[in-house]
C-alpha cells in the first residue's frame, strides 16, 4: 500500500507519517483527529482560482432570487460538478417522463467555488495505480468494477460536452506521462502495470513503459526522470463545464430551476408535513424540501453528523503558471504527473486555440506539493479553509516544472488551496442517507404512485460526497445515480443518453460506493494509518 502515487496517495503518506509519530508526538496527532471529528462550514473569503477569473457567465458567480423559494420538489446543497450531475439528471429525466419537478440549489458561497472550481483540470484515471491500490484495500473484482467506473467518465463527459454543445469546457482527450524521480517509486510502478496487464488487460491496452533515455527522447524529461509511464486521460475547465450546464439548465428549465448562492445551510429539521417535511434553515432564510441532497463533498459532515470523521478535509495547493519551452507546442494535448517517494505532483495545459480575450492560454496548471508542508502534510489534513496558501509549498510548486522537464520555464500567475473531501477506504459515499448518518427522523410520507413511471419516491435525504482527491473521475456519474434514485428510476432499464450510459442504476453504479452501516461501521482513519 506504500505504492500509493496519486492525490489519495500523496494524502496517505502523511497519514502514514501521521500514525509513525503517534506515540511520539501526542499533542500533534491529537490535534489532528480533533479536526477531523470537528466540521466547519465554508469559509466566507476564500483564495480565487484561476478558473473563476473572467467567468464566462458573469449572472451566475452569485446567481440569487430576491427571495430564497418557500419550497422545492429537491434542494441540492453544493454547486460543484455533483450537484450539476444531479440537477442536470432530474431535469432531463423529468421532461423525458412528462413531468415537473422543482430543483433549488443552495450554495453557501460564489456558484462552484469548492473543490471543482478549485482543482487541477484533470480528466484522469491511472489505472495500473488505482488498480494496484483498489485491489489491496477491496479485493481483485471488486477493484475492477471501481476502475471501470472511474474509467467510464472521460467518454461520458466527452460526449456529454459534445451533445449539449459545451466548448468553453475546454473538454478534450489528452496523452498522460506519469514521470517518476525516485527508483523505489519506479520499480514498484512497474511492477503495478505488469499486475494490471495480467489481472485486467482490457485496461492496460494503452499504456506505455518508458525507461529513462526514452522519456528523455519523447516527453523531455531531464536526468532526474528513472523512466515514465503513458496511457489515455482527458484534461477541461472544470469550472466552465459546471457553469456552462447550469446555464442550460436555467435557459431550458427557468420555472423549475434555479441557484441560491450566499445561502449557508446550517441546520435541517424533519418537521410533520407530507409534501414537504425537511425545514433547511440557511443564512437567507428557510426553504422546504421532499428531498435534500448532499454534495458537498468535504463539508458534508456538518449536515450529516454520523459521518464526522469518515469524511475529512484535505486542503490541496493549485498554481496557474505561463510557461515557455518545448511544451508549448503541444496545445493542451499532454497532462503530466511527477511522482517522487512520497510526493506527487500534477499538472495539466490549457490549450493555446481556445484562449479568450484575458488570457493567452497555453496555462500550466500545477497542484500537489502536499508533503513539502512544514508538517509533512500533517498539517495540511483536517483543514477546512482554503483562503491561504501554504509558504514552503507554493515556493516548490513554482520551481518543480522546470526541473523535471528540460528546457521548461515557467512564471506562477497564480495561487490557490481548495479542500477535498476524503474517506478511509478510498472510495465516495453515493445513496441513500439514513437516520443512522442524519440523527433526523424518517419523514412519514407515502409514496404517490409507481416511482418508474411517476418520478414520485417517498421523502428522502441523499449524498454523493468524498472524492478523495479524484471527483473528475467518480462525481459525475455518482450525480447521476442519486439523481434518478431521487426519482426512484434506479431499477430501471434506461436508453442512454448524453451524460448517462444505458442499462440500470443497479448494474453499472459499483456496490462499493453505497452509503451503508455495514460499510461505515469499521471505517477510521487509525485502521487505514495502521494498515500503510
Amino acid at each position: 500500500m506504500g505504492a500509493i502515487s496519486s492525490k489519495i496517495g500523496e494524502t496517505y503518506h502523511a497519514l502514514a507519517a501521521f500514525w509513525s509519530e503517534l506515540s511520539q508526538n501526542a499533542a500533534e496527532s491529537n490535534a489532528l483527529l480533533r479536526r477531523i471529528a470537528t466540521p466547519e462550514f465554508p469559509v466566507p473569503d476564500p483564495t480565487v482560482s484561476f478558473w473563476q477569473t473572467n467567468p464566462k457567465y458573469q449572472e451566475l458567480v452569485n446567481a440569487k432570487s430576491e427571495e430564497l423559494p418557500q419550497s422545492a420538489d429537491i434542494v441540492i446543497i453544493g454547486s460543484g460538478i455533483s450537484g450539476a450531475s444531479v440537477a442536470y439528471t432530474i431535469l432531463t429525466e423529468c421532461q423525458a417522463l412528462g413531468i415537473e419537478k422543482r430543483v433549488v440549489i443552495l450554495e453557501a458561497r460564489q456558484v462552484c467555488s469548492g473543490a471543482t472550481g478549485r482543482n487541477g483540470g484533470h480528466l484522469k484515471c491511472s489505472p495500473y495505480l488505482t488498480y494496484s491500490d483498489l485491489k489491496v484495500l477491496l479485493g481483485k473484482e471488486k477493484a475492477k468494477r471501481v476502475l471501470h467506473f472511474q474509467l467510464r467518465h472521460l467518454p461520458t463527459i466527452l460526449e456529454l460536452v459534445k451533445d449539449e454543445g459545451l466548448d468553453e469546457a475546454e473538454a478534450r482527450e489528452v496523452e498522460t506521462v506519469d514521470l517518476f524521480t525516485e527508483q523505489t517509486m519506479w520499480d514498484k510502478a512497474q511492477q503495478m502495470v505488469q499486475e494490471l496487464q495480467r489481472d485486467a488487460p482490457e485496461y492496460a491496452e494503452d499504456t506505455m513503459v518508458w525507461d529513462a533515455k526514452q522519456a528523455q527522447e519523447q516527453f523531455g524529461a531531464s536526468s532526474h526522470c528513472l523512466g515514465a509511464i503513458s496511457y489515455r486521460a482527458g484534461a477541461m475547465w472544470p469550472y466552465r463545464l459546471v457553469t456552462s450546464i447550469y446555464m442550460k439548465l436555467k435557459t431550458k428549465y427557468h420555472s423549475s430551476f434555479s441557484i441560491e448562492t450566499g445561502a449557508t445551510v446550517r441546520e435541517i429539521h424533519v418537521e410533520d408535513n407530507d409534501t414537504t417535511p425537511y425545514l433547511l434553515h440557511t443564512s437567507r432564510g428557510k426553504i422546504r424540501a421532499t428531498h435534500v441532497v448532499h454534495a458537498t463533498d468535504a463539508y458534508a459532515p456538518n449536515l450529516v453528523p454520523g459521518l464526522k470523521g469518515k469524511i475529512f478535509p484535505v486542503r490541496g495547493h493549485m498554481s496557474a503558471q505561463a510557461a515557455d519551452g518545448p511544451s508549448s507546442h503541444l496545445d493542451g494535448s499532454r497532462s503530466w504527473s511527477i511522482i517522487g517517494k512520497k510526493g506527487f505532483e500534477y499538472i495539466t495545459q490549457r490549450p493555446r486555440e481556445s484562449a479568450g480575450p484575458h488570457s493567452p492560454g497555453g496555462e500550466i496548471m500545477l497542484g500537489g506539493g502536499l508533503y513539502k508542508s512544514d508538517g509533512k502534510g500533517m498539517d495540511e489534513i483536517g483543514i477546512w479553509k482554503d483562503n491561504c496558501v501554504d509558504l514552503t509549498i507554493s515556493a516548490y510548486l513554482g520551481g518543480i516544472w522546470s526541473t523535471v522537464l528540460q528546457g521548461e520555464h515557467a512564471r506562477v500567475l497564480q495561487l490557490w488551496s481548495g479542500c477535498m473531501g476524503f474517506t478511509p477506504d478510498l472510495v465516495p459515499f453515493v445513496g441513500e442517507v439514513s437516520p443512522t448518518f442524519t440523527k433526523r427522523r424518517r419523514p412519514s410520507t407515502k409514496r404517490k404512485g409507481a416511482a418508474s413511471e411517476s418520478g414520485s419516491t417517498p421523502a428522502n435525504e441523499w449524498i454523493t460526497a468524498g472524492f478523495n482527491g479524484e471527483g473528475m473521475v467518480l462525481a459525475w456519474l455518482s450525480g447521476t445515480a442519486v439523481g434518478l434514485m431521487v426519482l426512484g428510476r434506479e431499477d430501471v432499464h434506461l436508453e442512454a443518453r448524453a451524460g448517462r450510459p444505458a442499462g440500470k442504476v443497479t448494474e453499472w453504479l459499483p456496490k462499493e460506493l453505497y452509503l451503508s452501516e455495514s460499510r461505515v461501521r469499521d471505517l477510521s482513519i487509525f485502521k487505514l494509518a495502521r494498515f500503510l
